[in-house]
């Protein structure tokens, strides 16, 4: 860890003088107008209408179960916290993160003065930065961004245990560093950052663990994107239920009912969004190019095109070339 960072984060804040000197309850006041209802508000800790900020864990005091109107991403720098997220306990240690959104319930139990901790709190919409930054083509992304994103109030987090992988500890720290620093630019920084920080993540993805409510049905879907990311070429629904144990008839209607498409349907958008990329920023042909994302008859590849975007590659080439694709 940095030093300087450390130091700065390791000094006793008023609010935990006051746990250490025997206050041993949450100071709701900080945290939201309304403690009856148990939901940390943005409006409290968001400076100047902006959509990230990064705040300290408060050491030696219990939080009781809360929720928040933001998603939170809470990295360990030192030491270890423990949390029970839905019913859960979630032990988060040094170099690890914890993802939740504004629908998750969770209490934090009381932190040694070695366990030191960030919350980033971040509002839904700061994601979408990070989904250009990733790319439309990357679905395993995509799943993520929605997961955070969820409208809906159904609970998600996403926890990575991933200490071991200094890049993802770096950029962790260079966000937390860059938000107490107050850097120029700093929400374009911050986006950019979270976007490296997700790319990362992803090779990680076999490691995360997602909300026990339909734990399998999420951890099946992230399965299904990952290899559909990775083998959008040649992939195919009985390699795929091979690798996950399920018959292919079973596996296609399970990603069916949780995704809303088939097998084929996720195959072909990924190759189509390959496609695009390609004719922005390749000079191959399109003969090559289809070849090169898995299509091997040019007229099946034309009608796929056509039937996506309404418009035939060479069109499409033209409007990327005048950016009005």
């Amino acid at each position: 860890m940095n030093e300087e960072l450390f130091r700065m984060l390791k000094r006793i804040t008023p609010e935990e003088k006051e746990a250490l000197s025997g206050q041993k309850d949450v100071q709701w006041s900080i945290y939201t107008d309304q403690p009856q209802q148990s939901v940390i508000e943005h409006e409290k800790l968001l400076k100047n209408n902006g959509s990230i900020t990064a705040r300290k864990h408060a050491r030696f005091i219990y939080f009781p179960p809360h929720k928040h109107n933001y998603v939170e991403f809470f990295y360990v720098l030192s030491g270890s916290v423990t949390h029970r997220v839905e019913g859960k306990t979630l032990v988060v240690k040094s170099g690890e993160l914890l993802f939740m959104n504004q629908h998750t319930e969770h209490e934090i139990l009381p932190c040694g003065e070695d366990d030191i901790a960030i919350n980033l709190i971040i509002m839904p919409a700061f994601f979408e930065q990070v989904r250009e930054m990733v790319g439309p083509e990357n679905i395993l992304a995509e799943f993520m961004v929605n997961v955070l994103q969820q409208e809906e109030s159904v609970a998600q987090y996403l926890y990575f245990p991933v200490a071991d992988d200094f890049c993802i500890q770096n950029l962790a720290e260079n966000i937390v560093y860059a938000i107490l620093r107050k850097q120029h630019n700093e929400e374009r920084v911050l986006g950019i950052s979270m976007g490296l920080l997700f790319l990362h993540l992803l090779n990680a993805a076999e490691q995360v663990q997602i909300s026990e409510e339909n734990t399998n049905a999420n951890m099946l879907i992230l399965a299904v994107k990952k290899y559909i990311s990775d083998e959008y070429r040649t992939g195919t629904l009985s390699e795929l239920a091979r690798r996950t144990g399920y018959s292919a008839p079973a596996l296609s209607r399970l990603i069916k009912k949780h995704t809303g498409a088939t097998f084929k349907e996720l195959q072909t958008k990924q190759r189509m969004e390959q496609v695009v990329n390609l004719l922005r920023d390749t000079d191959l042909s399109i003969n090559e190019i289809a070849l090169s994302v898995g299509y091997e008859n040019k007229s099946f590849f034309y009608k796929r095109f056509q039937q996506e975007y309404h418009m035939n590659p060479g069109e499409a080439r033209q409007k990327l070339q005048n950016h009005t694709f």
